[in-house]
């Protein structure tokens, strides 16, 4: 049977994402650290981690102990109004926890690393809409910095260190 670990599955995306996966078949891990994650919110049939994702060393007992083949990372700090009052924490957790998640797929060989970017934010206020992927860039928030440098991460080692 596959196993996923779902971030940030005590949220309202990633608990839906979960249920997803659990119809499909498939055993799920849920990272969630419940600072905006409700615990009722997580199917009774996933695996519950109470942990962050900055904490790389727990995140690597997780994936010792759930050996998944996928992961689908939906955790972040998803605040503009906090990533404006404190960018630290808001550039902590979404590219120091989404670089921790990319260093341990690679090394737990995970299939997929299936990532939860913020496409809006990233565009700024594009001259014609829908923005698409190839809009040049124009972030508003340290919010829309944060997770488009994570997603060039991932691409990073995705395509340059495989």
């Amino acid at each position: 049977m596959p196993r996923v670990i779902i971030t940030g599955g005590a949220g309202f995306i990633g608990s839906n994402v979960a249920d997803a996966y659990i119809r499909e078949g498939y055993r799920v891990a849920i990272i969630d650290n419940l600072r905006t994650g409700k615990k009722r919110n997580i199917n009774k049939k996933a695996k519950f981690y109470q942990t962050d994702i900055i904490n790389k060393k727990e995140l690597r007992e997780v994936f010792e102990d759930f050996k998944p083949h996928y992961l689908n990372h939906h955790a972040a700090n998803a605040s503009v109004q906090l990533s404006i009052k404190n960018p630290r924490f808001d550039a902590r957790n979404n590219i120091i926890g989404s670089l921790n998640l990319i260093e341990l797929a690679r090394e737990f060989k995970i299939k997929k690393f299936i990532y939860a970017a913020s496409g809006g934010a990233s565009y700024g206020e594009p001259k014609k809409l829908p923005a698409a992927e190839t809009t040049p860039l124009s972030p508003l928030s340290p919010y829309a910095v944060s997770k488009h440098l994570a997603e060039e991460y991932l691409k990073v080692f995705t395509v340059k260190l495989g």
